[in-house]
Parts: C-alpha cells; sequence; structure tokens
C-alpha cells in the first residue's frame, strides 16, 4: 500500500469511526453486522469477559 493509500484509508476510518460515535443506530448496526453484540444488544460470548475500565466518578 502505497503512503498516499495509506492517508486515504486513515481518513476512511476517522470519517466512519466520528459517523459511528455520533449515531447509536449505526454503532448498534455495526456492532451486530461485526458479530460483536446480538440484535437485542447483549455482547456475544467471545467477547463477555473482557476487562472494560469504566469511568470512575
Amino acid at each position: 500500500m502505497s503512503e498516499k493509500e495509506l492517508k486515504q484509508f486513515s481518513e476512511a476510518i476517522k470519517k466512519y469511526t466520528l459517523k459511528l460515535s455520533t449515531n447509536k443506530k449505526a454503532s448498534k448496526t455495526f456492532l451486530v453486522k461485526t458479530g460483536i453484540i446480538t440484535p437485542k444488544g447483549n455482547l456475544r460470548e467471545p467477547y463477555k469477559n473482557l476487562c472494560i475500565p469504566q469511568e470512575q466518578d
């Protein structure tokens, strides 16, 4: 992959990330399509035991 292609790919990922982070429905659709969550919103088995730090108050 050339430097130009890499930069274009990086920009496309940034735009897609922004789209997903500002649209709840698009985010859920992405997570379901990639197999991370079920259509009901539950984590699939491979992801259930991941340690995800939560913000502390």
